[in-house]
């Protein structure tokens, strides 16, 4: 059956802060980023050069920040480093040959530059073309439901550690039974900022398309997220909830390091957010109402199939425990898919705000011709 004619999207925004515990007030909440801090690009030439460059994940003195972590030879690694261990990596990679580049010469500079420069290309308000905290994104989502009540809702798929709600906007059009769901989980990584800035974009183009396409009976979530483990090993706080869901957890690809932005948690599900988005899957999946599942990161711009474990394909970085695998392999969700959106490298995670606009418009025209293709 065409798969437009039979089903709604649903779109899944999750937003993950790194929050302590109401009971745990000794931890600063982010790390401060100092002026001069750079991100080097390293590519290994070997499978020793890969191995060397792991180990300095785990290494406490050189205090290494890698945004693109080291997987296989050939394949770039981005590490975000301050001025006195930039000083001492150069003098590691110089010893074993290694050569890079400064792709940020100064990340708090640019940090403190995203929301200055505002977009020109703007679909509805300013609003869509900054960056903005979470508490301004679910007013937002409270907006859209009040302009129009009777196309969106907003409800909960269960609290967080905190016992906050996770919070969902649906955007849904005529009601049919044969309908199914498209879920779209967005920043699920804190410092993957345009993934829920494009998501929120989502549900404002449906809108503004409905007397066109099937995409006017699309359905838009959103979930606040709050990744936060009961204990605290090493001084260390937080999971990475891609790396903790119930599929080939623990394999290649996810790190034992509680201090590690690759940690995996003490055991799969060990994460109240993660347990309570892959149990609203799972009814999904139960009741047959899902047609498909996109986890939307930044940044590489790829469209990433299952699995994330093996080693193929080498153009990818390796993770075990994602949600695409999981619902994918366990909750037999046939289209199942992740998305990395822009950039690949030049910004990395710190993607100016006028191009959250175009990178949204982008990533929208792949997943409606996606669906056009799908078969239920």
């Amino acid at each position: 059956k065409d798969a437009q004619l039979s089903f709604r999207p649903f779109f899944l925004c999750s937003f993950i802060l790194w929050n302590p515990p109401k009971n745990l007030n000794v931890f600063l909440v982010s790390s401060v980023v100092l002026a001069g801090e750079k991100v080097l690009r390293i590519i290994p030439r070997n499978d020793e050069d890969v191995e060397f460059l792991s180990s300095l994940q785990d290494d406490q003195d050189f205090d290494l920040d890698f945004w693109k972590a080291p997987h296989r030879p050939g394949l770039a690694v981005d590490v975000q480093v301050n001025e006195d261990a930039y000083k001492n990596i150069a003098v590691k990679l110089k010893e074993k040959s290694l050569e890079f580049q400064i792709i940020i010469m100064d990340v708090k500079k640019l940090m403190d530059e995203q929301n200055l420069v505002e977009s020109t290309r703007g679909i509805a308000s300013d609003f869509y073309s900054k960056y903005h905290p979470l508490n301004e994104i679910v007013r937002e989502l409270y907006n859209l439901q009040n302009q129009n009540p009777v196309m969106t809702e907003v409800f909960s798929v269960g609290k967080s550690y905190e016992g906050r709600e996770q919070l969902a906007i649906k955007l849904r059009g005529k009601e049919s039974p044969n309908k199914k769901t498209f879920f779209m989980n967005c920043g699920i990584h804190a410092r993957e900022w345009v993934s829920p800035a494009t998501c929120i974009l989502y549900p404002n183009m449906a809108k503004t398309k409905a007397s066109q396409t099937c995409w006017t009976k699309w359905t838009s979530s959103l979930c606040q997220f709050l990744m936060l483990t009961d204990t605290c090993f090493h001084g260390c706080i937080g999971t990475d909830p891609n790396r903790n869901w119930g599929h080939k957890w623990g394999a290649p690809g996810a790190s034992r390091n509680p201090c590690r932005d690759d940690y995996r948690g003490s055991r799969p599900f060990s994460e109240v957010e993660v347990r309570n988005v892959a149990s609203f899957l799972s009814l999904l999946s139960r009741q047959r109402q899902i047609a498909g599942y996109m986890d939307i990161h930044a940044y590489s711009q790829l469209w990433m199939t299952p699995w994330g474990y093996t080693k193929y394909p080498t153009h990818a970085d390796k993770n075990s425990g994602g949600s695409k695998d999981y619902t994918y392999g366990v909750l037999k969700i046939k289209y199942s898919f992740a998305l990395e959106l822009r950039d690949r490298g030049k910004y990395g995670f710190l993607l100016p705000a006028n191009q959250i606009i175009p990178t949204a418009q982008e990533a929208f025209q792949g997943i409606k011709a996606m669906a056009k293709e799908m078969r239920l």
